[in-house]
């Protein structure tokens, strides 16, 4: 698979997710119905957050996350210990929305480089870029069945 089909996967994968969230309410962003462990605020900012802590960590490029995010949103966070600015859903929409064209400003040319460190048993920046899709459709699913199982 060449790497301009790879950017546009992403884009795809992308967009998908931001329709998962059409017509989401503040309120109904923050639920955490039974038997869910996290809200789909958390969700959203945890996609954000790993797909460039996975470039930043594993794959050693200089994709950047805001520091309140990590906070937030790494892996083994949760809602009920936030403290502090919050960010918003127009907020977390804004930065999904441009997370793809930063990826790839930032990864353009360098996805057959090996990575800094591997990934799971990912040893290219491009493989690990792939698997970010992936997670993002875990994260997406997870989404969509939290906002059935929330009051609107």
């Amino acid at each position: 698979m060449n790497e301009e089909q790879i950017f546009k996967q992403i884009n795809m994968v992308r967009q998908a997710t931001l329709k998962t969230i059409e017509g989401v309410t503040e309120e109904q962003a923050d639920q955490q119905p039974e038997g869910f462990s996290n809200t789909i605020r958390w969700n959203l900012g945890h996609i954000i957050v790993v797909q460039n802590s996975l470039m930043a960590r594993f794959g050693g490029k200089p994709v950047e996350t805001p520091s309140h995010y990590i906070e937030l949103f790494a892996p083994g966070t949760e809602p009920a210990d936030w403290q502090g600015d919050i960010p918003t859903l127009a907020e977390l929409k804004q930065e999904l929305e441009a997370q793809p064209a930063k990826l790839k400003e930032t990864l353009e040319g360098q996805l057959e480089e090996e990575a800094a460190k591997a990934f799971l048993s990912l040893p290219t920046v491009g493989e690990i870029l792939n698997f970010t899709m992936y997670h993002e459709g875990v994260h997406t699913g997870t989404i969509k069945a939290l906002k059935s199982n929330t009051e609107v």
